[in-house]
């Protein structure tokens, strides 16, 4: 009997690549990769928006480089945030030298008169954001920023996600940052790994290569039955001993037959974010824009500017552009405004006024960022016991219903592989 694996992204593949027990990988789309896949246009290649990869295992470095068959391009971050129409770097609140003085004052007066108040990641974000960072900054970048990227009330967002993701350097250096530069690197990705061609593609196609022949493709997996253990897909059923499922956990939730009701009743508090990603390839006459050199992504907070993020794919792998171009990735969650993106970049000096767009590849992801709201931590703890003790696994970023990046996505299916492995 098979173990069953719904979703040939990289949770799902990285299972199979480490599983010593008979599997199928079900794909529902044509191909595999899931949101880790690439796309190549008029010689550009396109990721599913931003997708570097952050490493602290060197052996999982190891295996990404042994499945693309060459070196991995160390990177070291240079992030930066667009604000008062002129670049600053990244994060926000290490760098307040780069603010007029209005604006300082506010943010070391906000530090300082901080509420003495216990900080938890269960309280809401926006009073979480205040307690930590105060409410100037909270008012310039965690408010604004944080609001066009979730597109949610923040007072129900909780701070949960924020570990390891939102840098916290202390008082002492945050008001030190307002008179003199910063030097310090911060956050969990200041260094990261990329491969020097095809983008993420190569390492997808890497495991492709070795599972090829346990993955069936435009199969999605419509009906999940209990009782007897098994699945319907492809047109028919099959047995399984374990499902290992990285579908978006509603989806799977919704494909289980006779599901109970104190289940059921949980789906709604499995809320997210979707995101539309424009990818663009565009042509310069001269030189790229000063303004994007060597930088490779950028937080954009004010609410004046349609999208919240935009990343420079070329300035980490000069192979994703063809010579003479480079290549960026627009990322928005509010989609009902997106007409206007390329005279916006052109009037903020991301792209130059006299530079061609000759691709343009539009990536809608209906799941993009999970909701931490209130209820979601207990609704997981009732949820995945109930799976669990219907042999039912989940891993990934949507599996799990968490935030997470790539190299845990790796980890958690080597790990879900070794414990299933030693199962009789």
């Amino acid at each position: 009997m098979n173990n069953i694996v719904i979703g040939a992204g990289i949770s799902g593949l990285s299972f199979g690549y480490f599983s010593k027990k008979p599997f199928i990988i079900f794909e529902k789309e044509n191909i595999v990769g899931g949101l880790c896949k690439s796309v190549k246009e008029n010689g550009f290649v396109f990721d599913y928006s931003g997708h570097f990869i952050h490493i602290k295992d060197k052996k999982i470095k190891t295996l990404i480089e042994k499945l693309i068959g060459k070196k991995l391009l160390t990177v070291k971050r240079n992030s930066a945030i667009l604000f008062n129409d002129k670049m600053m770097p990244f994060p926000f609140q290490a760098n307040l030298y780069y603010l007029n003085e209005q604006q300082k004052q506010k943010c070391i007066d906000g530090i300082k008169k901080r509420k003495n108040i216990k900080i938890s990641a269960d309280m809401p974000f926006i009073d979480w954001a205040k307690a930590m960072f105060g409410d100037g900054i909270t008012e310039y970048f965690m408010q604004p920023y944080n609001q066009k990227l979730w597109n949610y009330n923040l007072k129900k967002l909780t701070a949960a996600w924020t570990a390891p993701f939102v840098p916290k350097p202390s008082q002492e250096q945050i008001i030190k940052s307002a008179y003199s530069k910063n030097e310090q690197k911060y956050g969990y990705n200041s260094t990261f790994y990329y491969p020097p061609n095809h983008g993420c593609q190569a390492m997808i196609d890497g495991f492709y290569k070795k599972l090829k022949s346990n993955i069936i493709t435009n199969s999605k997996v419509e009906v999940i039955d209990l009782k007897n253990k098994k699945i319907y897909a492809n047109g028919k059923y099959y047995f399984y001993e374990n499902i290992i499922s990285t579908q978006p956990l509603k989806e799977l939730l919704l494909s289980i037959k006779d599901l109970p009701k104190n289940i059921s009743k949980l789906i709604k508090h499995l809320e997210c974010t979707s995101t539309r990603c424009i990818n663009l390839g565009i042509r310069y006459k001269k030189n790229p824009p000063d303004m994007i050199k060597g930088v490779h992504w950028i937080y954009i907070p004010e609410n004046k500017y349609p999208f919240y993020r935009v990343g420079i794919y070329s300035n980490v792998s000069k192979n994703l552009a063809p010579k003479n171009c480079y290549s960026l990735y627009v990322e928005m969650s509010d989609t009902t405004n997106c007409d206007n993106i390329i005279p916006v970049l052109k009037k903020t000096g991301l792209m130059n006024i006299d530079d061609e767009v000759v691709s343009i590849n539009v990536i809608d992801m209906k799941y993009a960022y999970v909701i931490f709201n209130k209820a979601r931590k207990k609704a997981l703890e009732i949820i995945f016991k109930f799976l669990k003790d219907n042999n039912i696994y989940c891993i990934g970023r949507y599996g799990n219903w968490e935030y997470s990046f790539i190299e845990k996505n790796i980890i958690d299916g080597k790990n879900l592989a070794q414990l299933l492995n030693k199962t009789k």
